[in-house]
């Protein structure tokens, strides 16, 4: 994984100030730029006098794309317990204005570092924050059993009457007025669905109007006796927290070779049209139509071989194999991928999916694309099943990967609730030797220009006439992490709103 902070680039950031202009209503803005998502006059880390407007001697630029950042490429670091860094334009403080100054924020501690990272952001005037805030950045640390659990394959949740259940290698649940990420999570004792025989690893599941859908997979890799399937049980109860499953099925198998694997399915079911979408796959990963009154393929419902299906049922989406060039990777995650997931937002479907090696170096990988057969695009417009040697990769653009003790992300699944976004994922908490297992994760996800992320936006407004002796006095923004020194915090796309 790459962490080398001191060989990032350093380049200025945009802030967008808003100006009350003649020709527009009362609270209509024209906006000019200035400098707030580091993508402009690149120079040398810890150089600030060299990054347009801002001025500060610790922390800089980097263009470490493992992190993600909200707009661009380029973001600002800071180790805990920094001075504040701030920007002076000229500003200010006028009366009736008010100022709306936000930023996005993230922990970016490296593996195994899980030093607290602070974020704050503030107005300054005299050299002192008059209004600030501030921010916990680290990753949420479940509790109750999903602290203690082990949980194979993603956080895949589902809300149903009183409760909000989480499916995978285990069932958990939690009472619905309970918060997911802050309150414990309650294990499931009455019985184990995941002990189904035949049922095999449950890694997908999907409501579909009233019948509740859970897919698993099963397969055996010996070269002579190859095989992969995914199996379906399903049921129409409302949890209270259990339920009583059906049997399982066979939806789709294959034999002989891996060329497909049939495993890791995942259902979503769009609410607005009332179609059912299944991904599955490894190497390749595919899309395809169920019918959401039974769990099984639209087409061809009855014959699971793969073989056996006509094409066009299985529409493959994205891919990140070996090149024959014999490229393998990037940076960061080897050439294989699985554990795919779509989701619909705001009319754009989005396919996510696990990148590399499920022991060492996973990482979720994204697409945006029009329909939720594809294409799907990643952030600069490269289509996820192509490979761009320019580039020298397959089209994605990266969502989550390693930070502190939560290493190797895997098996993503999108929800919403209350109009809040959320993405469960697997993780371990080792790798490699003394390995100990996945568990459940949480985050927050939120959205910036169309895409998902888990950069959280920090605001704070200051009103002029709530404080009349500063007014005529000029003002900085400014931003620092107030965290444990060995923390390491980004921040991006800052903006400051004048109306």
């Amino acid at each position: 994984m790459r962490r080398n902070f001191k060989n990032c680039s350093i380049i200025s950031l945009f802030i967008w100030i808003c100006f009350q202009c003649e020709s527009k209503a009362p609270f209509e803005t024209v906006l000019e730029k200035f400098n707030g998502s580091f993508e402009l006059n690149q120079s040398s880390l810890n150089r600030w006098e060299s990054v347009v407007g801002w001025n500060g001697n610790e922390g800089g630029i980097s263009d470490n794309g493992y992190f993600a950042p909200v707009d661009g490429k380029y973001y600002a670091i800071q180790s805990g317990g920094g001075s504040w860094i701030t920007q002076k334009q000229n500003l200010i403080l006028e009366k009736g204005k008010s100022y709306h100054l936000s930023a996005w924020v993230r922990s970016i501690n490296g593996e195994d570092n899980d030093a607290r990272a602070t974020a704050e952001i503030a107005f300054i005037v005299d050299e002192k924050p008059i209004l600030k805030m501030i921010r916990d950045i680290n990753i949420p640390l479940l509790k109750g059993a999903a602290a203690i659990t082990q949980n194979d394959d993603g956080g895949n949740v589902w809300i149903d009457g009183k409760y909000r259940h989480q499916f995978s290698d285990t069932h958990m649940y939690q009472p619905i007025e309970s918060d997911p990420i802050r309150d414990p999570w309650l294990p499931v004792n009455e019985s184990n669905y995941n002990e189904i025989d035949g049922l095999g690893w449950a890694v997908g599941n999907v409501i579909a109007g009233k019948q509740k859908y859970i897919y698993g997979t099963v397969y055996q890799d010996e070269a002579s006796n190859f095989y992969s399937s995914i199996t379906l049980i399903k049921t129409n109860e409302i949890g209270s927290p259990d339920y009583n499953w059906t049997d399982p099925v066979i939806v789709l198998d294959h034999k002989k070779t891996e060329f497909p694997w049939v495993l890791d399915a995942h259902g979503y079911f769009d609410e607005l049209s009332g179609r059912l979408w299944m991904t599955w796959g490894g190497g390749i990963c595919y899309v395809a139509e169920m019918d959401p009154n039974t769990g099984l393929f639209l087409s061809s419902p009855y014959e699971t071989e793969y073989d056996t299906h006509p094409e066009g049922i299985h529409i493959p989406v994205a891919t990140w194999p070996e090149t024959k060039e014999g490229w393998c990777g990037d940076d960061w995650s080897s050439c294989w991928m699985e554990g795919a997931s779509i989701y619909k937002f705001n009319d754009k479907w989005y396919f996510f999916a696990s990148y590399g090696n499920l022991s060492t170096n996973y990482t979720i990988r994204m697409g945006r694309g029009e329909s939720p057969t594809g294409p799907f695009y990643d952030k600069n417009g490269l289509d996820m099943m192509k490979f761009d040697s320019v580039r020298n990769e397959f089209g994605n653009s990266m969502l989550l990967g390693n930070e502190g003790k939560q290493l190797v992300p895997g098996h993503p699944h999108i929800w919403k609730e209350d109009n809040k976004y959320y993405l469960g994922y697997d993780f371990r908490k080792v790798i490699g030797e003394g390995e100990v297992g996945d568990y459940l994760g949480i985050r927050r996800i939120f959205w910036y220009d169309g895409w998902p992320t888990v950069w959280t936006p920090l605001k704070v407004s200051l009103h002029a006439d709530d404080f009349p002796e500063l007014i005529g006095k000029p003002f900085l923004v400014g931003f620092r992490n107030n965290g444990v020194k060995a923390s390491i915090m980004g921040i991006d796309a800052v903006d400051l709103v004048i109306k």
